[in-house]
């Protein structure tokens, strides 16, 4: 499955929850003996591999949809999903949105019901930055965007709860308040991981476990969402 939810007693999703947004905030690299791959140290891996630093930024979102699903990488994504939000922020210069990686929202009725399939329903975003929050304004309401179309998604119109999954360089250890709120606002689920450097290892980076950041969303409507990782080890690499 691509990623999935269980409805569940009202006391069984408070605990899972709780026990999985823990887990996550606690550590956010896959063993506690990896490093936070920052901005620049991504940079002196690609250098490296003689890969241009204009390039570092598509190597580590190549690295990141290939491993964050072990044995079942993300395809890159090229479809464009309207904004009517980004179209009127920008004054109609941008009305559409193209996430790294969109997969479906699997939903299993727990604990022997019907799976339901919501397709362009979760939405991957990898980011190489050396600062930042990710705020809705960013990189011209691109977040707004993503937002905005998750919240008219498959998912969302069947009352699901679709998601987006942020995947940056150590460099941003939080998302924006106002991201999460706009996020929680629409029912959309917003997780956050980052790329760890593996000591000792031929420039291998691993994926930490995604930390979830509006759990409220899904508790509310008594969901338990699916851990989103931790990720393979693997390597930068271009196509």
């Amino acid at each position: 499955m691509n990623y999935f939810q269980k409805t569940a007693l009202f006391i069984g999703v408070a605990t899972a929850i709780n026990g999985l947004t823990f887990a996550a905030q606690a550590q956010f690299c896959a063993d506690p003996s990896h490093t936070p791959a920052t901005k620049a140290r991504l940079d002196q891996l690609a250098d490296s591999q003689n890969i241009d630093m204009g390039d570092v930024g598509k190597a580590y979102e190549n690295f990141a949809l290939a491993t964050i699903r072990p044995g079942t990488p993300i395809p890159e994504n090229t479809m464009r999903f309207f904004s009517s939000a980004r179209k009127r922020e920008t004054k109609d210069k941008y009305q559409n949105v193209v996430p790294d990686g969109v997969l479906p929202l699997v939903f299993v009725n727990f604990p022997a019901g019907p799976t339901e399939t919501y397709p362009d329903s979760v939405f991957y975003e990898v980011k190489a930055l050396s600062g930042g929050l990710l705020p809705p304004s960013y990189s011209d309401y691109q977040i707004l965007g993503f937002i905005d179309a998750l919240g008219n998604s498959p998912a969302k119109t069947a009352g699901k709860i679709p998601a987006i999954i942020f995947i940056t360089s150590a460099d941003i250890k939080q998302i924006s308040f106002a991201t999460i709120r706009e996020a929680s606002f629409r029912g959309v689920g917003v997780w956050h991981a980052i790329g760890c450097e593996i000591p000792g290892s031929f420039n291998q980076l691993q994926l930490g476990q995604a930390s979830l950041k509006n759990p409220e969303v899904y508790f509310l409507q008594l969901t338990i969402p699916e851990a989103i990782g931790p990720g393979i080890p693997g390597r930068l690499f271009t196509k």
